[in-house]
């Protein structure tokens, strides 16, 4: 998630963020790569590809897929270099035990800070696309709108601790390595799982848009840690 700064007013608006370092930017492309799927759990990052890709140093690549191993969403493999990692079972429903506790934090927080300044329409823009009606074969467009709905979620929260905190580089991981075995019952109920979070923060109810965020990472679980074992 970007970071912001922790408001301590009624001012709505985060400073601009600072300029992400070369390593940084090049490590953010690379999880955005593996929320857009261009990555598979196995696949060899090659520096010299990186390189040209990016158009920096090869040492400015290092840095990134270090940042990236100390995060673990690559393992530096002696001979081999960077390989996209795969979640273990217990890796899993660990990140998504975290996952739960900070994300509802983040809903009670925008929740709370609803009314404040353009957050509704912040809000009510991301949630449009997410929850628009879809047919059955456009179920999977949804899980494209989530990073802009929690984008929103964490930017109107406010809290740069809570940011600091989200392991999101293994969020998205974790969403590249199941994607696969989501079925059109499992983005149905997702859809209504969205719903639910969007109506309590919209409505300003910090409680429920904890509770319901919370259920839905549970959720998230049930449907997916079975194809991990």
């Amino acid at each position: 998630m970007a970071r912001t700064a922790l408001l301590t007013t009624s001012n709505s608006e985060a400073p601009a963020p600072r300029p992400a370092s070369s390593p940084q930017r090049v490590a953010d492309a690379i999880t955005k790569g593996l929320m857009r799927r261009e990555y598979a759990v196995g696949q060899r990052l090659v520096e010299a590809e990186l390189t040209e890709q990016f158009q920096v140093s090869r040492g400015t690549v290092r840095e990134a897929l270090k940042s990236l191993a100390a995060s673990g969403v690559v393992e530096l493999v002696p001979h081999r270099g960077a390989v996209i990692r795969g979640l273990s079972l217990a890796d899993a429903r660990n990140l998504l035990a975290v996952l739960g506790v900070l994300t509802g934090l983040a809903a009670r927080l925008a929740a709370e800070r609803i009314e404040i300044g353009r957050n509704k329409a912040r809000f009510t823009a991301a949630a449009k696309l997410l929850v628009a009606p879809r047919s059955a074969d456009e179920l999977a467009t949804l899980l494209d709108q989530r990073a802009r709905f929690y984008q929103a979620i964490f930017d109107i929260a406010g809290s740069e601790d809570l940011d600091r905190a989200m392991p999101t580089w293994r969020a998205h991981l974790f969403r590249s390595q199941v994607h696969a075995h989501l079925t059109k019952t499992d983005l149905r109920a997702m859809m209504g799982e969205y719903r639910q979070i969007v109506d309590a923060i919209s409505e300003g109810d910090g409680e429920r848009a904890e509770a319901v965020t919370r259920k839905h990472l549970q959720k998230s679980g049930e449907r997916s840690l079975p194809h991990l074992r």
